[in-house]
């Protein structure tokens, strides 16, 4: 997207792979929108996710990622390991993975993801275990999402 236009809709898209020993989340966010949020957050001031400026980049990405996404599983909060982040276009994918120590059976997911800047933000959440797929829309009225999961 060129700098300075505008989109008029916000949305990221979050899926949540659910394996035997491991969990994957991949956060899509349009890059404008990250960046102009990024920018607000302390050390932020010179955010730029195509050049990687900051040195600290990562480190930033990280940070406001799992601030605003948390995930509990089976009652017990899940540590997000940064992986790293990609530029698709005029999108940015974080990638996180923790690993599971018990077979997955409820899950609890809060995702504020820029909420905070862009009031009309549309969170959507795909949620897969083996065969069993689900997804939500979450937003400012609706932040959590709490199911119960069922596998192949």
């Amino acid at each position: 997207m060129a700098p300075g236009i505008s989109h008029p809709f916000y949305v990221s898209v979050s899926e949540l792979q659910l394996g035997p020993k491991q969990a994957e989340l991949s956060v899509r966010l349009f890059t404008d929108d990250f960046e102009t949020v990024l920018r607000s957050e302390p050390g932020g001031e010179k955010v730029d996710l195509i050049k990687r400026q900051p040195k600290q980049i990562d480190s930033l990405v990280a940070r406001y990622v799992r601030k605003q996404w948390s995930i509990q599983l089976n009652e017990q909060a899940l540590v997000l390991q940064y992986v790293g982040f990609e530029q698709e276009e005029d999108a940015t994918w974080v990638h996180f993975e923790s690993p599971l120590t018990s077979p997955p059976n409820a899950l609890r997911l809060e995702n504020r993801l820029l909420l905070a800047h862009f009031p009309s933000q549309q969170n959507i959440v795909h949620v897969q275990l083996g065969k069993f797929k689900r997804t939500r829309r979450l937003n400012n009225d609706e932040r959590v999402w709490e199911l119960k999961l069922q596998g192949d």
